[in-house]
This record gives C-alpha cells, sequence and structure tokens, in this order.
C-alpha cells in the first residue's frame, strides 16, 4: 500500500512522507557523526577543573564513581527486538513490512537528533567529576556525551513505538493498559540504572525519556491513514542545519 490510502488498515505508507522523513533523517545522521566524530576528549588539566559544586543540586548526586551499566544496556538491547513481537499478533503480522519500515523512521530519527544534541552539548559524565574514577575512563570520547541520555531516549521510543502500533490494533482496553505500562516501565527502570551507575544525571534521563516517547509515538500517529492525509511535510535538508517542516490542513 506504498503510496495509497488503505483506510481498512491503522497506518499507511506514502512516498512524498517517507522521503521526507527518510532524507531529513539521513541528513541529520551524518550531522551526527561529523559532530561526534569532532569531539576532542578531555584533558587531565580540563578535568582537574571540574568541580562537583559547579553541577545543579538537583543532579549533583548523581555524581560517583565509574560502573558497568549491564541492566541499563541488558534493556538498551532487548528493547530492540520489541517490534518483533508485531509478529506473533494476525493484525499487526499483516502489515510487518510496513510496521518494520516506520520503526526504521524511529531509530533513524531518535538515533540522529540524539547524536546532535550529545555532540554539540558535550556534557561530562557524572562520574568524571569523581576523584575515584580512572582517569582512563575519563578521557574517553564518551565521557563527554552526557545529555541527554541514549540508552533512555532508545527505550522509551522503542516502547513507546510498540505500545502505539499495538494499541491501534486491539480493542480491549485492559491489554491496552498493560502494553502501556510496560512501556512506561522499561525505559523508567533504564533511566533509574544509569543514574545510579553514574553515567547519566537526572536532567540527562529525563529529557531521554520525554524526547524518545515523543518519537515513538507521533511517527506511528503520523502514518495514520486519516490523519496522513492531513499532514504535509516539507524538508529543509542541510547538513549544518536539518529541520523538517510540518503543516496540518484542516
Amino acid at each position: 500500500n506504498f503510496g495509497q490510502a488503505d483506510n481498512t488498515r491503522p497506518f499507511n505508507l506514502d512516498f512524498t512522507r517517507e522521503a521526507a522523513l527518510i532524507g531529513t533523517g539521513v541528513a541529520a545522521g551524518v550531522t551526527a557523526f561529523i559532530i561526534l566524530e569532532s569531539i576532542q576528549p578531555l584533558t587531565p588539566q580540563e578535568i582537574n577543573l571540574l568541580d562537583p559544586a559547579n553541577v545543579n543540586e538537583f543532579d549533583r548526586g548523581a555524581i560517583g564513581p565509574f560502573k558497568e551499566d549491564k541492566l541499563g544496556d541488558a534493556l538498551l538491547y532487548g528493547s530492540y527486538l520489541l517490534p518483533l513481537t508485531f509478529l506473533a499478533y494476525e493484525e499487526t503480522n499483516r502489515d510487518f513490512l510496513e510496521l518494520a519500515f516506520m520503526y526504521g523512521e524511529v531509530l533513524l530519527i531518535q538515533g540522529s537528533i540524539n547524536g546532535i544534541v550529545k555532540g554539540t552539548v558535550q556534557r561530562s559524565r557524572p562520574y568524571v567529576y569523581d576523584k575515584d574514577t580512572p582517569l582512563s575512563e575519563k578521557t574517553e570520547k564518551r565521557a563527554r556525551i552526557s545529555f541527554f541520555s541514549g540508552h533512555t531516549s532508545i527505550t522509551s521510543a522503542v516502547t513507546f513505538f510498540t505500545a502505539k502500533v499495538f494499541t491501534e490494533y486491539i480493542e480491549n482496553n485492559t491489554t491496552k493498559i498493560i502494553i502501556w505500562s510496560a512501556a512506561a516501565l522499561i525505559p523508567a527502570v533504564t533511566a533509574v540504572s544509569r543514574v545510579n551507575t553514574h553515567w547519566h544525571f537526572p536532567t540527562d534521563v529525563i529529557v531521554g525519556y520525554a524526547f524518545g516517547a515523543l518519537v515513538g509515538y507521533f511517527i506511528p500517529e503520523l502514518h495514520k491513514s486519516k490523519i496522513g492525509e492531513k499532514i504535509s511535510i516539507n524538508p529543509a535538508i542541510n547538513l549544518e542545519r536539518p529541520k523538517l517542516n510540518l503543516q496540518f490542513r484542516f
């Protein structure tokens, strides 16, 4: 049904809209790659000048020694597989190719924008402020990309996308509540784990959760059969300033 509306199904792909979303996402992704590659690691001198007192009080409690975040990693990598559950339900299985295409857009847009923000802000991670963290960890490039949390943002985008899609096919309200509860809980646990292991400040995960949820929810919303007919997308693709303009027709 690519490029042709089918009102018997919740979602439809439209060539112009998909080209705009993918084109803008790719441009943003290239921009993110360039910005992230240009990051210079913190020097020992710069690290010595970092003062925990300069971190706002709300975030300061996240400062602590470097730890591996096994729980956060497991939730992140496990979340990537969640959309495969569409294969287990007859209605979503029927539309799996369209849903997989939308899922690709979610990952592309979320990752690209997250990369641009991380590379532009270059916020030091909480463990960089801790005296017990090995200098070798503090001088890694990844020590400078704390804002906003990619783990939280990705899990939020994937779980909200999965929940949004399922609830367009499922009518049972109890099932919908269970699905949305799980969708909200998984990135929340990820966020807590990222803070507890000193990889992120609370503001990093709060923004990551919100941004991921918006992307995961609104990409399917853009593809709804009735809504898609009222939306036009005008991309302005530029490697330095990618943007996407949306217009609603009423």
